[in-house]
């Protein structure tokens, strides 16, 4: 059995699948995210509304993150970038509904076309949409791993059963029609938008880069104010990835778009850094002192709930951390396994 998600019959966000139709299922996903702190000062939201499942901010000329909603039944954070010549979108949430909405805002601010969708990494929280994007003409881009994962380790994420919506949704998801391998140039006229292979989370992370915006597109390299899943993260090389973002020549007036939370600053960014690095450290010394399985956790829940407590999604994620990250320390830890070149 590859993680005690499939075991609970949990999915990714922790909650039960079986039984629950997809918009429910949305719904109740969603929930587990309502405690995200607002860490970052946003930009003025360019649309919100009701009727949509996301509010829109324009954060450079242009360049739009759509974040979740107050309710966060789009089930993570998308954007796109307006060039010369169309827009590349990134992202397109979990609920298609919520990607429709998206188009809908797209076409309100532009008639140039659609011509990419950017999957920062293969998890349906984040690809849930694709089939509605290249509907609307986008070509799909994604790291190489992508296609390999899209179709069978989504169903290990959200545990050996799922319900007949949610297995129709992953299994008709449309695989990316363009495979990343570490970096990739794509030309708007003369906005330039950048795509890079930066590991941590997955394995499949790819993160979107717009110079001339001083805007990146974390995916979920970067969770901000929210305690992260790394079921699939090599934790080390993650933290490796956020601080090399994070040193980056225009980090400081950078604005990083996160795969879950609100829009962030370096300083944010260096504050998720640091969450991943006291729980490799917390952990290492646990087990250094010969603390392993229930005892271990036990040790170092409270020093990460004295620092970490009012994070989203704390009380479900962090027991999860500290187990795969004694995995992943003990060598032990079962992650997707990339395709060869």
């Amino acid at each position: 059995m590859r993680s005690p998600l499939g075991a609970d019959i949990m999915g990714e966000f922790g909650l039960p699948y079986a039984r629950l139709p997809l918009r429910g299922l949305v719904a109740i996903l969603a929930m587990t995210f309502t405690a995200a702190a607002n860490a970052a000062a946003p930009a003025a939201p360019a649309a919100a509304s009701s009727q949509t499942e996301f509010v829109l901010h324009e954060v450079g000329p242009g360049v739009y993150a759509a974040i979740d909603g107050p309710a966060h039944k789009a089930g993570s954070n998308a954007g796109f970038i307006i060039g010369d010549n169309g827009v590349v979108v990134v992202d397109s949430f979990f609920d298609p509904e919520a990607t429709r909405q998206l188009v809908t805002a797209i076409r309100g601010l532009t008639a140039k076309p659609i011509l990419y969708v950017v999957n920062t990494h293969y998890h349906v929280d984040h690809t849930g949409g694709d089939g509605v994007l290249k509907a609307a003409g986008a070509t799909i881009i994604a790291q190489r791993n992508v296609r390999a994962w899209l179709h069978t380790e989504n169903y290990h994420l959200l545990g050996g059963r799922v319900t007949p919506a949610l297995k129709a949704q992953i299994d008709a998801l449309p695989d990316p029609d363009i495979a990343v391998d570490r970096s990739l140039t794509l030309w708007l006229g003369a906005r330039r938008v950048e795509l890079r292979y930066w590991p941590g989370h997955t394995g499949g992370d790819l993160v979107v880069s717009v110079p001339d915006a001083k805007v990146v597109f974390c995916g979920d390299l970067f969770w901000n104010r929210v305690s992260p899943n790394v079921i699939d993260g090599t934790v080390g090389r993650w933290i490796a990835t956020d601080a090399s973002l994070a040193a980056a020549p225009d980090a400081v007036a950078t604005t990083f778009v996160p795969g879950h939370g609100e829009l962030g600053k370096v300083g944010d960014l260096a504050a998720f850094e640091d969450y991943l690095a006291t729980l490799s450290t917390q952990v290492a010394a646990a087990r250094a002192s010969g603390l392993s399985g229930a005892a271990l956790a036990d040790a170092v829940e409270p020093q990460m709930k004295a620092r970490f407590g009012d994070w989203g999604a704390f009380a479900y994620f962090v027991p999860k951390e500290i187990g795969f990250m004694a995995a992943e320390l003990d060598g032990t830890k079962v992650v997707p396994k990339p395709e060869a070149p």
